[in-house]
């Protein structure tokens, strides 16, 4: 158990901390958005309304900028400051699914889904960007660890106000989905033990009323300084978003998410499905599985969809696993084809993200390539040893595989990946003017990280009208309005399009890393050839 335990805190800490030593620029189009509007809420000094270049952003609650801000203002304008609330939500989310796995299986199984969870693609991914999705995780794990007390005979007022204040920091985190979850997770608990249905329904009511007041005075706050606000959000975004196509993640299939969930579980999710187990362990199975498919379910019938709104159902998928882990260990049968395909995977996830990079920018340099076969020789070896362990030591043997197949993703391949989809370069060319052009053209890219970037004079002029994304059509249309000194910026593996428009090379006012900008004269110039 001591080792399994050290195990659990070595990884879910160590994945952090490579995290932050990997120092990739932010990436668009949503951290760089996410972060900008952290830094504004310092800059205006209203922790009220988010804004992003003066404007309201309402799609999204004001907690998790709330710890942005609260971050960049105890450690600077920087990326280390933007990334550690997600990852410090994220090894949260890994402490609450170790314990609700121990209150459901037993301690070890508890650490062991805190490891498969802290270890997991999507879980990880996560983690490593700033956005919403990895702070609802903990707040929704923790108000299901009540639930689970409360049926199971735990105290019922401290348990209550635990659950009440955890769905009111998920209401503050991402609206109702956290209250959603949490309630299809009693009903998985009632259905397999009725008798626990009169405390969850008053301890439901009073959480209910908990949450209210936990929530309410920040959507109250910004109902009177934007009247309709409630409506917008809670109805056009909750529910016309979910039963209609009205969002910009709308019209995906209702099987979306199955890739996402079997890819984004790896590499443990051989060990998802296995052995049998005691009869108390296979009511709590049947609870979690129950919570997992009601999850699943409950999201593929929503209209809008996005790779990220998955994440809740993966604090079932990581117990389970951690269940499995905690029985083979148990046994002396231990599955080797379940093992082998863990390690393999494991060894093929950084040459796959690699690969993928590479597939997706084109115009970038692969790199790395010793370093690459090198941990994947590590990895090898790692497995042949660690298949030779016995009883609790294999667990943490895993882990540490695991986190090097990870360390290798984020240290080598997602600082060059996050080159290539952040505006750093762009606005290392706007601060090394004295001011900024009248207009700037971003090809095919939304704004985010730019204006993060921006020196803080120049971020004081930046406004809705100086900054806009750009498509072909948006070029050449506006050739012949924009002023002669406004400016056009392309990422070097979009240069090509741009250049096929023009019979005489463009050649770039300024250049940075991977970003090109060229002025509207420049442009009217080439076009007249």
């Amino acid at each position: 158990m001591s080792s399994l335990r050290l195990a659990f805190f070595l990884t879910a800490a160590g994945v952090c901390l490579v995290s932050l030593a990997a120092r990739a620029p932010l990436i668009d189009p949503d951290e760089g958005l996410h972060a900008a509007i952290a830094q504004e809420m310092l800059l205006r000094h209203d922790y009220v309304t988010p804004t992003f270049l003066g404007e309201p952003f309402l799609d999204k609650p004001i907690l998790f900028f709330w710890t942005e801000a609260a971050s960049l203002a105890a450690f600077g304008m920087d990326e280390t400051a933007v990334r550690l609330p997600p990852l410090l939500f994220g090894l949260f989310g890994a402490c609450t699914v170790a314990l609700l796995g121990a209150a459901l299986f037993e301690p070890r199984a508890g650490y062991a889904a805190g490891i498969a969870y802290a270890t997991m693609l999507l879980p990880v991914g996560v983690s490593e960007v700033a956005v919403h999705d990895v702070a609802l995780v903990p707040f929704l794990v923790l108000s299901c660890l009540g639930i689970w007390r409360i049926a199971h005979g735990g105290r019922l007022m401290p348990w209550t106000i635990v659950v009440g204040a955890c769905l009111g920091l998920s209401i503050l985190t991402k609206g109702l989905v956290g209250v959603a979850f949490a309630g299809l997770f009693g009903l998985a608990v009632v259905a397999f033990d009725r008798r626990a249905l009169p405390r969850l329904i008053v301890a439901g009511i009073a959480s209910a009323a908990i949450a209210v007041l936990v929530a309410a005075p920040w959507y109250v706050a910004m109902e009177r300084a934007h009247p309709g606000y409630l409506h917008y959000y809670f109805v056009e975004r909750h529910v016309q978003g979910y039963f209609t196509a009205t969002q910009r993640h709308a019209g995906r299939g209702w099987w979306y998410y199955v890739p996402i969930v079997l890819g984004g579980a790896l590499p443990w999710l051989p060990f998802a499905i296995a052995g049998s187990s005691d009869a108390a362990a296979a009511r709590s199975r049947r609870v979690v599985w129950t919570w997992f498919f009601a999850g699943l379910t409950f999201l593929s019938a929503g209209e809008s969809k996005l790779a990220t709104y998955v994440l809740p159902v993966f604090p079932a998928i990581a117990m389970e696993i951690g269940r499995s882990l905690a029985a083979s260990s148990a046994r002396s049968g231990w599955s080797k084809a379940r093992y082998s395909l863990f390690v393999l995977t494991c060894a093929l996830l950084p040459v796959v993200a690699a690969a993928a990079f590479i597939w997706r920018f084109p115009a970038s340099t692969s790199g790395h390539a010793g370093a690459m076969a090198a941990v994947t020789t590590v990895i090898v070896v790692a497995g042949y040893a660690g298949s030779r362990q016995r009883g609790d030591r294999r667990v943490p043997w895993m882990s540490g595989i695991a986190f090097v197949s990870f360390a290798a993703i984020i240290l080598l391949v997602l600082p060059r990946a996050a080159r290539w989809m952040t505006a750093r370069d762009l606005a290392t060319i706007l601060n090394g003017r004295t001011s900024l052009p009248p207009r700037v053209l971003v090809f095919d890219e939304r704004i985010g990280s730019v204006i993060f970037y921006l020196s803080p004079d120049l971020r004081r002029e930046a406004a809705p009208d100086r900054f806009a994304d750009a498509t072909l059509a948006d070029v050449f249309q506006r050739l012949n309005t924009l002023p002669p000194t406004a400016l056009l910026a392309v990422r070097a593996d979009q240069l090509p399009r741009v250049q096929r428009l023009f019979t005489a090379p463009l050649t770039p006012d300024a250049q940075s890393g991977v970003y090109s900008v060229f002025s509207v004269a420049t442009l009217r110039h080439a076009a007249d050839q």
